[in-house]
Formats: structure tokens, sequence, C-alpha cells
């Protein structure tokens, strides 16, 4: 059996980056752990639930930071993901 380690290239978009700023330090935490994992397993790590939406345009996908922080990305290429948006509920 051999594993392979996936690593991907994660970049924010402005928004989202001036949205993560703005949170408090506990909600930032919980996304900053969910974006590491995310950038060391990618979207097959299990417990981050993510979804594929399908548009003309391409596809988004979405992921959970915790059960109440989602966030939207889509991959640039094989090793980089776009995060294009992050929302709590």
């Amino acid at each position: 059996m051999q594993l392979q380690s996936s690593k991907f290239c994660l970049v924010f978009t402005s928004k989202v980056q001036k949205k993560l700023d703005t949170l408090s330090s506990s909600d930032r935490k919980q996304y900053d752990k969910a974006f590491k994992c995310f950038a060391e397993q990618g979207a097959a790590y299990r417990s981050l639930r993510t979804h594929r939406y399908r548009y003309k345009d391409g596809d988004i996908w979405s992921s959970s930071a915790s059960m109440a922080k989602r966030f939207y990305w889509r991959y640039i290429d094989k090793q980089s993901i776009e995060i294009v948006h992050i929302d709590s509920h």
C-alpha cells in the first residue's frame, strides 16, 4: 500500500481576507484549523463535509470549518485552491 500526501496552496480573495481579519479570535481559530487540514489533506478530509455545486462557469465547492462556519472554494489548478467566500449561519 502506498499513501501519497497532498499539499495544496490556498489563495484567498481580498474579500475573504478582509472578512477573516474582522472575525473574533475564536472564529478565526476555527477557520485557521480547517484551512490547515484542507491544505494538507484536500477535499478528501471527511470531517470538512465538502459538497460540489455546479454552475455554468464551473464548479464551486463548499466545506465546513464547524457546524456553523462554511467556506466556498474552487480549484485553480491541480495544487492550488482559491477560497472565494466564507460565511456563518
